[in-house]
C-alpha cells in the first residue's frame, strides 16, 4: 500500500507540473522559500567556487531573520522554507533562527556538509524544530572525499548522520536525506550510494548532475574542460537507467522523480541541445531571500525588491517579476535542473484547487 500511494503521488505530482509547465501558470504565492542564512563554507569543494568569495555577503543574524520570517507569515501563513549556504552551521544565529520558524509553523529545511555537527550540536540540532536535513554525500570515502577537499569529510558527514540518529533526548527529530551530485568521479559508485543510504538508515536520497561551478562566470561550453564531466554515453545510460528501475521499485526513497533521471540522460549526453530546448520555470513557485531581505526569483538574476521595505505580494506579481520571469523562460544555462526548478518542491499537490481555479481563470 506505501509503494502504491508514493507512485500514486509521483503521477499526480508529474500531471500537475505538466499543466503548470504548458500553461506557464504563476502561483498567486510561492510554497517554497529559500532564505540564506551564509555565504561561508568549511570545505573546499572542486565543483564549487563559493568558498573562494572574498566579499561575502554578512551572515543572516537572528533579529534580522525575525522581521523577514514574520514578514512570510503574514504573507504566506505557511511555506517550505528552505535555510540556504554555504555551510548553514557556520552562522551561530542559526539555530535560534530555525526555532523561530519552527514557532512561526514554517516546515524548515537545510543542506549540509555535516563536518560541523558533533554529537553536541546533533542534540541542538534535534531539539531546534528543523523539519528535514540534507546531507551531501558525493561517492563513497576516498571519492567524496577527494571531491570535497577534505580527507576527512565522508568520515564527517557519516558521523554526523549517525549523532543526530543516535540522540534520544529528543522526540522529534529531523528526516534526514542524502544528497549527491552525479559526475565523472562518482559514476560508478551511483548504485553504491543509494545501498549506502539504506544502509545508513536515512529517510531517502536524491540525486543532482554537475552544474558549472557556483559563484564562476558562466560559460556555455563549460562541460567541455570540465575534468568531472562524465563522457561515456554508454556509461551514463547505464546508471540512469539502474535509477530509473530502482525508483519503481524503491519509488518513495528515491526522491527524483522518473521525469528527473530522463532529463538527467537527455542532458549528460546532449547537454547544449538539452540547455537550448528546456524551459526553467524557478520563480513561478517559489523564491530566494538574502541576508539582507532582497527577493530574487533565481540565484543568477538580480534583486527584484527588499522583504523587509516592501510589500512581497507586490513584489512576486510586480512589473520586476513579470520581467525576470520572461527572461527564465528564455534562459538556457543547465541549472533548470537544480531542486529551485524540481517539481517535489513545489506543493503542486496541497495546491491542486488553487491551480484548478487558475487554470478556468486563464480560459
Amino acid at each position: 500500500m506505501h509503494k502504491f500511494k508514493a507512485l500514486l503521488k509521483n503521477i499526480l505530482v508529474e500531471l500537475l507540473f505538466s499543466i503548470q509547465k504548458n500553461k506557464k501558470i504563476v502561483a498567486t504565492k510561492p510554497s517554497d522559500v529559500h532564505l540564506s542564512v551564509t555565504e561561508s563554507c568549511c570545505l573546499q569543494c572542486k565543483m564549487c567556487d563559493i568558498w573562494k568569495i572574498k566579499n561575502r555577503q554578512k551572515n543572516l543574524d537572528y533579529q534580522t531573520a525575525k522581521k523577514i520570517l514574520d514578514k512570510l507569515k503574514i504573507w504566506l501563513d505557511s511555506c517550505q522554507l528552505t535555510f540556504a549556504g554555504g555551510e548553514p552551521f557556520l552562522n551561530n544565529d542559526f539555530l535560534k533562527i530555525i526555532r523561530y520558524a519552527q514557532q512561526k509553523g514554517f516546515k524548515t529545511s537545510t543542506n549540509s556538509n555535516g563536518y560541523l555537527i558533533t554529537e553536541n550540536l546533533a542534540k541542538k540540532i534535534n531539539a531546534s524544530g528543523l523539519s528535514q536535513i540534507f546531507f551531501s554525500i558525493d561517492g563513497l570515502s576516498e571519492k567524496h572525499n577527494f571531491i570535497r577537499g577534505k580527507k576527512d569529510s565522508f568520515q564527517k558527514v557519516v558521523a554526523a548522520v549517525k549523532n543526530l540518529q543516535k540522540d534520544k533526548t529528543n522526540g522529534k527529530k529531523p528526516k534526514i536525506f542524502i544528497n549527491s551530485v552525479i559526475s565523472n568521479n562518482n559514476l560508478k559508485e551511483i548504485n553504491k550510494l543509494v545501498a549506502l543510504a539504506k544502509k545508513l538508515g536515512v529517510a531517502g536520497i536524491n540525486f543532482q548532475v554537475l552544474m558549472p561551478n557556483f559563484a564562476t562566470k558562466y560559460n556555455p561550453n563549460w562541460f567541455e574542460k570540465n575534468p568531472f564531466w562524465p563522457k561515456n554515453q554508454k556509461e551514463v545510460e547505464q546508471v540512469i537507467d539502474k535509477l530509473i528501475s530502482l525508483k519503481y521499485k524503491h519509488p518513495a526513497f528515491l526522491l527524483n522523480s522518473t521525469r528527473d533521471f530522463k532529463n538527467f540522460k537527455k542532458y549528460l549526453i546532449k547537454p547544449k541541445l538539452y540547455q537550448e530546448k528546456e524551459q526553467c520555470l524557478v520563480g513561478f513557485n517559489n523564491c530566494m531571500i538574502d541576508s539582507l531581505g532582497n527577493m530574487r526569483l533565481c540565484y543568477e538574476m538580480g534583486v527584484i525588491g527588499n522583504i523587509l521595505e516592501e510589500n512581497p505580494q507586490k513584489l512576486w506579481i510586480g512589473q520586476k517579476a513579470k520581467q525576470h520571469r520572461q527572461q527564465i523562460l528564455q534562459c538556457q544555462r543547465p541549472c533548470k535542473l537544480l531542486p529551485c526548478n524540481d517539481v517535489k518542491n513545489f506543493a503542486l499537490i496541497k495546491n491542486f484547487f488553487l491551480l484548478k481555479k487558475l487554470l478556468r481563470h486563464q480560459k
